[in-house]
C-alpha cells in the first residue's frame, strides 16, 4: 500500500517541514518590509496591526511558493539554504532600496533578490539524477575495487 511506504512518509515530512520553514521566512521578510517600508515613506512606526498584516500576508504567500519552488527548482540543494538564501538576498534588496531613497528599487530589489538567490541555488545545484550512493546515508563517495 503506498500510503505505507516509508519513502512516501519521508517525502510528506519534507513538505511540511519546507511549508514551516517558508511561513517562517514569510513572516521575518514581512516584517523587515515593513519597517523598511516606513523608514523610506517617513511615516510613523509601525503599529501591531501593521506588522501582522504583512507577516501573515508574507508568509501565506511564502508557505505556498516556497515548497512548490524547492521541490521543482531546488530539489539537489541543501533545504537550508532553499530557503535562507532567497530570505537574505530579498531582505538585502529591500535595504539597499532603503539607503538609496528610491520607492522603485524598494519595491523592485526585493523580488529580484529573491529570485536571485533561487537563480543562484539553482546553477549552484543542477538538476539530474541523484547518484544511488547518495541515498545510502553516507557522507562519503562510493569506492571501487579498481587498482
Amino acid at each position: 500500500m503506498p500510503r505505507l511506504n516509508p519513502y512516501f512518509a519521508t517525502r510528506r515530512r519534507i513538505k511540511v517541514g519546507l511549508t514551516v520553514a517558508g511561513i517562517a521566512a514569510g513572516v521575518v521578510f514581512g516584517l523587515a518590509i515593513t519597517v523598511f517600508g516606513k523608514i523610506l515613506a517617513g511615516a510613523p512606526p509601525a503599529t501591531l496591526g501593521n506588522y501582522a498584516w504583512n507577516a501573515s500576508v508574507f508568509a501565506i504567500i511564502a508557505g505556498v511558493v516556497s515548497p512548490m519552488t524547492t521541490w521543482s527548482t531546488l530539489r539537489r540543494a541543501p533545504l537550508w539554504r532553499t530557503v535562507v538564501e532567497p530570505l537574505g538576498l530579498g531582505v538585502v534588496g529591500g535595504a539597499v532600496g532603503v539607503m538609496t531613497g528610491s520607492a522603485a528599487l524598494f519595491l523592485a530589489l526585493p523580488p529580484l533578490g529573491i529570485l536571485l538567490g533561487i537563480a543562484h541555488l539553482s546553477r549552484a545545484y543542477p538538476k539530474g539524477p541523484i547518484p544511488l550512493w547518495a541515498l545510502s546515508g553516507s557522507s562519503e563517495t562510493p569506492r571501487t575495487n579498481e587498482r
